[in-house]
This record gives structure tokens, sequence and C-alpha cells, in this order.
């Protein structure tokens, strides 16, 4: 059994700290809600397309990710991204952050690379990576070109309808996910590997976010800490309703989660 700290450690892919926003200002990139977009590598490679940017745009990402080089003038994407409506980052690559404890909101902008194995976790990850304060997700398809949207048929490839569920529920709810802010720890039991649960403040809310990024359904016991409301919680990814069982100890909840599942559920924290 354990109970869940604050600080956690974030095992995904993360841009280099020279990655930034560079379609909007900085007070625009404060106040933007998140941001979910692709890497894309120009087609051909090197050379942007307001063709390929319109259509990112219209699966309904939100950014793209440019590959910097020191011989290349980035100001051609730039002004397309801005045209079409994305906001452009810029970075030398995507790298993984050292093993160790990571602080709410300390990694704004992490990249999810995309691979056959991981395509079943895609939204467990990137909403583990919202439970931990990230603001900025890139899935990145290792395309040479393009953003590796597609198959040769021109049919879109598995990981990109995940991808696009996304970027349309972070997009729909932003208010709610730019206010989360670390709430209390809860106790899970029995620990299981690739689960996890975190619960945020989010001002006149509570939210849980549980996540499973294993390949295999779990089943674990989640307990809130006293006083936390039992009922009714809602679950933002499939408007189903969660009571739990009121205790002295505080909630408890039966989880279940699919593999490479997420459950966003959400409360006012005053009990109408």
């Amino acid at each position: 059994m354990r109970r869940l700290a604050l600080c956690t450690v974030l095992t995904l892919a993360v841009a280099t700290p020279a990655a930034s926003p560079q379609g909007t200002t900085a007070a625009a990139t404060q106040d933007a809600p998140v941001a979910v977009g692709v890497w894309y590598r120009g087609t051909p490679a090197g050379t942007p397309t307001p063709e390929d940017l319109a259509v990112i745009r219209a699966l309904g990402f939100t950014s793209v990710t440019w590959a910097a080089s020191p011989v290349r003038d980035d100001d051609p994407i730039r002004k397309m991204a801005a045209t079409v409506g994305l906001r452009l980052y810029v970075a030398e690559r995507a790298t993984t952050p050292p093993v160790g404890p990571v602080r709410f909101g300390a990694v704004p902008h992490v990249d999810l690379v995309v691979t056959p194995q991981r395509t079943g976790a895609l939204t467990a990850l990137a909403w583990r990576a919202i439970a931990r304060g990230v603001r900025s997700i890139a899935f990145d398809a290792g395309s040479p070109t393009g953003a590796g949207l597609e198959n040769r048929d021109r049919s879109l490839k598995p990981w990109v309808k995940p991808a696009i569920d996304l970027a349309r529920q972070f997009s729909a709810n932003r208010r709610l996910i730019t206010a989360l802010r670390p709430g209390p720890g809860v106790v899970i039991a029995p620990e299981t590997p690739g689960f996890e649960v975190v619960m945020l403040d989010a001002d006149r809310s509570w939210v849980l976010i549980a996540t499973n990024t294993s390949a295999k359904p779990v089943e674990a016991m989640v307990r809130l800490p006293a006083g936390a409301p039992y009922a009714i919680w809602l679950n933002m990814l499939d408007a189903r309703t969660l009571a739990m069982n009121g205790e002295a100890a505080g909630p408890k909840w039966t989880a279940r989660l699919d593999a490479g599942a997420a459950q966003v559920f959400v409360i006012d924290k005053i009990m109408k």
C-alpha cells in the first residue's frame, strides 16, 4: 500500500530546454490552452508546406514541433503556423530526462515517441503527463518527412486517432486543466506496476486522474483523504458517474482500468 506524493518520477521524453512556443506572444502563451501537437519535419525534409500544416490543424491538433537547425531559417514555418492557428515549438531533439523526482509543473512540455508497442498506452501517458503539470504534448512518429500521420494508402495510422481524441479532450477542458495544481495524496492497494492515481486541486473542484500504462488490466483499491466528497464523481472522458464508498477514513473506490487506459473524474468540492 502506498500514498502517492506530489513529487513523482517523470518517465516521458521531454523537449530540450531550448524548446519554446514560437507562434504566440508571451502573454498569449501563458493563457493558451494545453497544446497537443505533432513533430513535423517538412515535405521534403526541412521544407515546410502550408498544406501539411493545414491538415494537422484540421485534424484537431493545436501545435507542431519543428527540428531546430543552425543553417535553416525558421521564419517560413513560423508564418505558416501562425496563419493556420498552430503554436510552433522549435527543439533540437526529444531527450529522456534524468530519473528522479519531478516537481509539479517543472516539465512544461513532453514528447511522446510513438512506437507500435506504445500506441495502446498513449492515452494513459498523455493524461499522466497532465497530472504532473505538463501543459504541452507532442507526438513524434519518427517520420523523416512530414508528421507520419498516414499510411501509404492515405489512411491514418493507428496512433493518430487516440492522439486526435486527446487533442480534442484537452481543448474542450481547457479551463479545468489549466487550473490544476497539486492536491492531497491518495492510498493505493495493492501497489501495481504501471497504475497511478493522482488527486488534483482545480479551485472549486477536485480532479482524479487514474492511468494504467501497463499492458494488462488492473484492479486496485484507492482511498481518498478523509473529508473528500464520495459522490457523485463525473468521468470527463465518457460522462459516466462514480459513487465511492463513504467511510470515516476517507472515500474508497475500487478502480478498474484496461491496459493503456485513463479515467479522469471531477467533482465539486462542496457536496450538494
